[in-house]
């Protein structure tokens, strides 16, 4: 009696430790959302984010349609925002809520989906590492980069149900989702390009037979065409910021591409995986129950090779940045799942995995750092400041190689997006320099009216003017007043001149 009732109460350790590590990790996901949304609500916005809010706030889809194409970006995240501002409202928390949402929403996709081949350890395990990947300053708030995390990670499960059952059903939903990964980031045309010709060369027949999802591309394709001349007028050679991609680089954006907020991520995990492969097999470690991942390891491969052609592109044209990887990460952090699973001990390798994830994505050093240097590269601090000091007539310059191919009036809404936002009357006239010219006197000669200001966005590093002439122009003309946000190197000027 007594036996049979410790064999009978036996099972129930395990699961009662599987229900404290899931009690830990759903502890560790609150304390990271809390810290996101902390500085969600604590910093200022990016550059990149009052790019955003300045197409949100368009008054007409006719004037959406000109400002997306005007952009370099993909449209769909502008749509999606323009429609949530109407919701929300325009403050800085209303454009970065439905990034901290959607990367819930990505780290919940695994755990929440039936996949072949993957336990529910498993599948906690890759939703933990993707909840964690995300890097908030890195990939910015108000951008579209958490969302093409969490529809890049339903594309990776869809994928893999397609290569089980390559159906037509399947093969639309997958082609579905794929295609608003591109309207999102063009750069996702990569990894969607290297599933389909995977699931092409391993299912062959099945696969010619679901060829009519391929129509799910049309929107997206149709919308690349018609955008071409812009993507090639941000591509010239004297307007390309990014450097090309060299051995030094690639590693870098590898490094990144499995983790972006510290390079130290990719070594730690891969020596969990090295252990775990080359430790003495305990049988009463591993899974119990092996199936085939053919399937998966094909998707973790698509993802390889995904990366691979973005390194290439990036090697071939100054246009790749760390941000561009978003698409290719799931994949390659499955991949990491699957070696664990592979492992002598795999529950103790995806607990490995999950600690270097999360404690990573944890760092109180990092989020009090964050919070220490704000948002050097932005102009919502400076607006506020001649919105204090009663300014009327606002020079508005964007020192950057690409300002010179921007629509005047593109760049005009962004430098007076929080002024309208504020319901603050001042006119913004834009500069945008070119190689050799001083933004300091241009910027003099232009300012007029009552009350004239001058915002200075720059990074002395590469912007056309301000590496060459630094920013003096209370030197130039003493009447003028000016703030510094940021740092010397890179950061933003508020000037205003006495009455």
């Amino acid at each position: 009696m007594t036996a049979a009732t410790t064999q009978a109460k036996a099972p129930r350790r395990p699961l009662r430790l599987q229900a404290i590590a899931l009690a830990c990790l759903v502890a560790a996901v609150a304390v990271i959302t809390v810290e996101r949304t902390w500085l969600a609500l604590a910093l200022p916005l990016w550059f990149d984010e009052s790019f955003t809010a300045a197409v949100a706030a368009t008054p007409n889809w006719r004037s959406f349609v000109q400002e997306a194409y005007n952009d370099v970006a993909a449209p769909l995240y502008y749509a999606l925002m323009r429609l949530w501002e109407g919701l929300a409202g325009p403050s800085d928390f209303a454009l970065r809520a439905p990034a901290l949402l959607a990367i819930l929403a990505a780290g919940a996709i695994p755990i929440a989906s039936r996949i072949k081949g993957l336990s529910f350890e498993a599948r906690v395990t890759w939703g933990a590492m993707i909840f964690g990947w995300w890097g908030v300053g890195v990939l910015l708030n108000g951008r579209c980069y958490a969302l093409l995390l969490a529809v890049s990670t339903l594309q990776c499960v869809l994928f893999a149900r397609l290569l089980v059952v390559p159906n037509r059903r399947n093969a639309w939903l997958w082609a579905g989702v794929a295609a608003c990964a591109i309207l999102l980031q063009y750069y996702a045309l990569i990894a969607a390009a290297a599933q389909g010709l995977l699931y092409l060369a391993s299912r062959r027949r099945e696969a010619l037979r679901t060829w009519p999802a391929v129509l799910a591309f049309a929107p997206a394709f149709g919308w690349m065409a018609f955008h071409a001349p812009r993507l090639q007028a941000f591509s010239a050679g004297d307007v390309a910021w990014h450097a090309l991609v060299g051995p030094a680089e690639a590693v870098g954006f590898t490094a990144f591409a499995f983790n972006p907020s510290s390079p130290l991520v990719l070594p730690l995990a891969a020596a969990v995986v090295l252990a775990g492969l080359l430790a003495p097999k305990a049988s009463s470690e591993s899974e119990a129950a092996p199936t085939p991942t053919g399937h998966l390891w094909l998707v973790a491969g698509a993802a390889v090779a995904a990366l691979a052609l973005t390194l290439l592109s990036g090697a071939l044209r100054p246009s790749l940045t760390g941000r561009y990887l978003v698409p290719v990460a799931p994949g390659l952090l499955l991949g990491l799942v699957l070696l664990a699973r592979r492992s002598a001990r795999p529950h103790v390798a995806y607990l490995a995995l999950v600690l270097i994830y999360l404690g990573v994505a944890l760092r109180p050093s990092a989020f009090t750092e964050t919070l220490r240097l704000g948002v050097p590269y932005g102009h919502e601090q400076a607006s506020s400041t001649l919105m204090r000091h009663g300014v009327t007539n606002v020079v508005f310059v964007w020192d950057h190689k690409v300002a010179p191919v921007m629509a005047p009036s593109s760049l005009a809404r962004v430098g007076a997006v929080f002024f309208r936002r504020a319901a603050d009357p001042a006119t913004v006239t834009v500069l945008a320099p070119r190689p050799g010219e001083d933004v300091n006197r241009l910027a003099l000669a232009a300012a007029s009216g009552p009350r004239p200001g001058i915002i200075w966005i720059y990074n002395r590093r590469d912007s056309p003017s301000a590496h060459v002439f630094a920013p003096r122009i209370p030197q130039i003309d003493p009447r003028w007043s000016c703030e510094r946000f940021g740092e010397e190197a890179l950061g933003t000027l508020a000037c205003y001149r006495a009455p």
